[in-house]
């Protein structure tokens, strides 16, 4: 799990909402989720094949976008939770450090991709929706389950 610093004034603010450990019993199986609340970079570009207006990336403890998942992960499932009504839409990608492998989200807010917890990962939402309903003072809420 995750334990995060109080934001530098050199960087973007960010709250945390939530860390939680989720235990699955279903099928024995253990899955780790976390999730942070992210102020989004404002700004065009272009990812996953699609023009983004705006973007944020969970970070570890140490303020870094390269995640390691815990022991024993096989999956990831990264997914942008912010509850933004309509218009509002994004795309989610993963890029994995030791090959830079990327998965995109093709027309919805939730990846799934293959994970190990021999690597780190950077995981990003992209805002497609013009303009993006969060400003600088509002907040994307990102998630990410191991199992």
């Amino acid at each position: 799990m995750n334990k995060h610093r109080a934001a530098k004034s050199d960087r973007p603010a960010r709250i945390i909402c939530a860390t939680v450990l989720l235990l699955a019993g279903w099928l024995g199986r253990i899955a780790w989720a976390d999730s942070q609340c992210d102020v989004p970079v404002v700004g065009p570009g272009i990812a996953c094949s699609a023009t983004y207006y705006a973007l944020a990336r969970m970070t570890n403890n140490a303020g870094h976008f390269w995640i390691t998942p815990p022991p024993g992960t096989h999956t990831g499932i990264l997914t942008d939770a912010s509850g933004w009504a309509p218009p509002y839409s994004s795309l989610v990608s993963v890029t994995r450090k030791s090959d830079n492998t990327t998965w995109c989200s093709s027309d919805t807010n939730t990846l799934t991709f293959t994970a190990s917890a021999s690597t780190s990962y950077s995981l990003t939402a992209y805002i497609i929706s013009k303009p993006p309903p969060p400003s600088a003072t509002q907040y994307l809420t990102l998630q990410i389950t191991w199992q």
